[in-house]
């Protein structure tokens, strides 16, 4: 499993040779790009997290669409990191490559650094566009021929499904940070996760699965029963109705009704 040193900086195989040859090998050369702040900044304890686009040119002379994540003191404290805390960018970053090398579809990290010398903890994370991708919460469900539903809801299911298979939960899974892209010529969707920063080892635990699967549930817009039925049994690889199934439906009713007692 990934454990990147801070000091060190990881560049994406297939693109070192042309962000080096575009001298993009640190933090400022990617800071002094033409870029555009896609979002408010997010401010906490002292620390600010923004993230930019920007278009950089891959080995082929193409031009790329590119999101950059910078923070400066940017932390989340835990068990492990209790006083300092640690970047929340590190964590993305180490969920976004245990899920990459495990076969888990993820957003592509092009470069990740990270810089101590000053004192502040600054860190960056440069993933590629997902230009052809639309969020799943932006997909009109409803509006879908009946076959394409039900391929996308196979194909998220089967993405969720490696997710959990690799011994990992997603921890944050709304509609908004699943993207998909249709295939015409596979006739099937491509699904990727966004925004890692809370991925983490579920040690066959059911609790972060469940949560995973819950909060897909509640968010999505457009969803019938037959549709959350249909999931269920693409995500468990067979009916709900065996023994597997009727233990999850369990797990998932007990969740709903902790949400609503609350």
């Amino acid at each position: 499993m990934i454990e990147t040193e801070l000091s060190a900086s990881y560049f994406h195989p297939h693109w070192r040779q042309a962000l080096q040859g575009c001298g993009l090998t640190t933090i400022d050369d990617w800071l002094a790009l033409d870029r555009t702040l896609v979002d408010k900044p997010n401010r906490r304890g002292g620390g600010l997290s923004q993230v930019f686009s920007a278009v950089v040119s891959d080995s082929s002379g193409a031009e790329q669409k590119v999101y950059i994540k910078h923070q400066r003191n940017y932390v989340r404290r835990s068990l492990r990191h209790p006083l300092r805390g640690e970047a929340t960018l590190h964590q993305e970053f180490k969920a976004m490559m245990r899920c990459w090398q495990a076969g888990v579809p993820v957003v592509e990290p092009l470069f990740f650094s990270a810089n101590h010398a000053s004192g502040d903890k600054e860190t960056m994370l440069v993933t590629l566009g997902l230009e052809s991708f639309q969020s799943l919460d932006s997909v009109l469900l409803n509006q879908l021929p009946l076959a394409r539903r039900f391929t996308l809801i196979r194909d998220v299911a089967a993405a969720v499904r490696l997710l959990h298979e690799q011994g990992l939960a997603h921890q944050n899974l709304y509609p908004k940070h699943v993207f998909v892209a249709w295939s015409e010529l596979l006739q099937r969707y491509d699904a990727r996760f966004i925004d890692l920063e809370r991925c983490r080892p579920h040690y066959q635990n059911w609790r972060p699965r469940v949560r995973d699967l819950d909060s897909l549930a509640r968010r999505s817009k457009g969803v019938s029963g037959r549709d959350r039925v249909r999931f269920l049994r693409e995500y468990l690889a067979q009916p709900v109705g065996g023994a597997p199934g009727r233990a999850l439906l369990g797990r998932l009713e007990r969740k709903f009704k902790d949400k609503v007692g609350r």
